[in-house]
């Protein structure tokens, strides 16, 4: 809503419906103790200047206080439960049944009902994520018309393109070349994505926190909203999805992805991880910190930038693809000490 709007509603002292002024404001109330503040609107008479807000209105600042109670107790808003529907072009019924629940679960929500933390998790995570919600759609396609499947795959590829982060695209696309659903191996290949990009374009193709954790690198909102443990691999999307992103990477991007899933991804997520144990990113974020000790500390974007371009130098890599010949170096040292 506007700063300032205009609008009708009845005023108590002029006793008659009049035109108000729509203004914004913060409020503060009460509930067992602790103050919840939101945002709220009300009218102002514009012929005696007491309050008179319309009643659609009053509905919308009681559900503002509603998803404030919410935000506060780590429960999803109102609003985001209203939006995905719309968002990924599907209906209600269908929907709970994609996520897995009873028909009519998702329908309560809509209607006001306050989900468990576990429902509200969910919730939160496909409504951040478009990614997470295609790839929840792929697993569970047997739940739908193929025509219902076919739209919301649309509406949410869609989204995932215009409005998905850099970092989420990324590892779309990795996801549909590989066919791979390990959530270690994925993080380690963006990692790898985020390196060579340092060293031939000079940034990275996204802005993400990595974090040092016990099995190498970590992107952790990416690891919570996709939840690849509960991914089928043949589920995952393929050739078609893997065209479309495409559109979305200028040429010197995909020249890098492609090397990443043609040189790194190749290995298995135990061979990454024990590479990037080697690597100095990983262990000077961890440094003083145990082998074993769950950590997230992390791991700068200068730290990556500095380590991949002494490598680019080292070992002579003219283009991105010749990440394969640092990845075949690696292999052969942990094979050599693996020897000791």
């Amino acid at each position: 809503m506007d700063e300032k709007c205009m609008a009708k509603a009845y005023c108590e002292q002029c006793r008659d419906f009049v035109d108000v002024e729509i203004v914004a404001a913060e409020e503060i109330t009460m509930l067992d103790g602790v103050p919840y503040a939101y945002p709220v609107h009300y009218g102002v008479c514009r012929h005696c200047g007491g309050k008179a807000t319309p009643d659609e209105i009053l509905q919308e600042n009681q559900r503002a206080f509603i998803d404030a109670v919410r935000a506060h107790n780590g429960i999803v808003s109102q609003r985001v439960i209203a939006n995905i529907p719309k968002r990924y072009c599907i209906g209600k019924r269908p929907l709970s049944k994609v996520l897995g629940w009873g028909e009519q679960t998702y329908s309560r929500f809509l209607d006001g009902d306050v989900p468990s933390r576990y429902y509200s998790d969910i919730i939160e995570r496909i409504g951040r994520s478009p990614l997470a919600y295609l790839l929840v759609l792929h697993s569970n396609k047997e739940a739908l018309s193929k025509v219902a499947f076919e739209k919301s795959k649309r509406a949410s590829l869609q989204f995932l393109m215009s409005a998905g982060s850099m970092i989420e695209r990324v590892a779309a696309y990795i996801l549909a070349r590989t066919g791979s659903a390990s959530p270690l191996a994925l993080q380690k290949e963006l990692y790898y994505v985020d390196g060579v990009a340092n060293a031939f374009l000079g940034c990275p193709l996204f802005f993400e926190r990595c974090e040092a954790w016990v099995r190498g690198p970590v992107y952790p909102q990416l690891w919570k909203d996709l939840d690849l443990r509960n991914v089928r691999e043949e589920s995952l999307f393929g050739e078609e999805v893997a065209q479309e992103i495409e559109d979305t990477f200028s040429e010197s991007e995909l020249v890098i992805l492609r090397a990443i899933v043609t040189h790194v991804a190749c290995y298995s997520p135990f061979v990454l991880q024990n590479i990037t144990h080697k690597e100095s990113p990983w262990l000077d974020a961890r440094a003083g910190i145990s082998n074993d000790e769950a950590s997230d500390a992390e791991i700068t974007e200068d730290a990556i930038k500095n380590y991949f371009s002494k490598i680019k130098a080292d070992y002579d890599m003219q283009q991105p693809s010749d990440i394969g010949k640092y990845m075949q170096a690696m292999v052969v040292r942990l094979q050599e000490e693996s020897k000791l």
